[in-house]
């Protein structure tokens, strides 16, 4: 995934646009498109772009007139890259709000943040509480998020922070 692509529309090159939330495309919108290019393509072209794979929901009315979107879901065996890349945004949160890495003593902020991305992990890859052993990815998003929390500590720039 291009680091530039964290939240926001990307444009594909068919004219479609892709939203993405925290590095995972979430939504895409064909811009009064129409169906003309076929939904295998679509997906293609945003799993090469998001390098992760992804399912298209079904089409609904969009924003604008003449518009259609649809959500965007990623494969269930990608879940732990996709806990990593919101641990990365937790990361961003706290260093934004706390001007300082994440401390071993900060366990209500590791476990907190991992339940809450965790639960949206789950529906990111359309997946059911009871399908995945919630623990099993807690070390690996605790680690990811601790180390990026010391080089966004270390960096001058922070990354803009979304509001959840």
């Amino acid at each position: 995934m291009s680091a530039r692509i964290m939240n926001g529309w990307e444009r594909l090159p068919n004219g479609y646009d892709v939203e993405f939330r925290h590095g995972i495309p979430v939504r895409l919108a064909d811009n009064g498109r129409g169906s003309a290019v076929p939904g295998e393509v679509l997906c293609e072209e945003i799993s090469a772009l998001a390098r992760l794979h992804v399912q298209l929901g079904e089409w609904t009315a969009g924003e604008k007139a003449g518009e259609r979107e649809a959500p965007l879901f990623v494969s269930g065996s990608e879940l732990p890259e996709v806990l990593k890349r919101l641990a990365r945004s937790a990361a961003a949160v706290f260093v934004d709000r706390y001007r300082r890495p994440v401390r071993d003593g900060d366990v209500d902020w590791d476990r907190m943040e991992y339940l809450k991305d965790f639960r949206a992990a789950l529906e990111h890859c359309r997946l059911a509480w009871s399908d995945v052993d919630k623990d099993a990815c807690f070390d690996d998003y605790v680690a990811t998020m601790h180390r990026e929390t010391r080089r966004l500590a270390r960096s001058k720039t922070l990354p803009p922070v979304e509001p959840e």
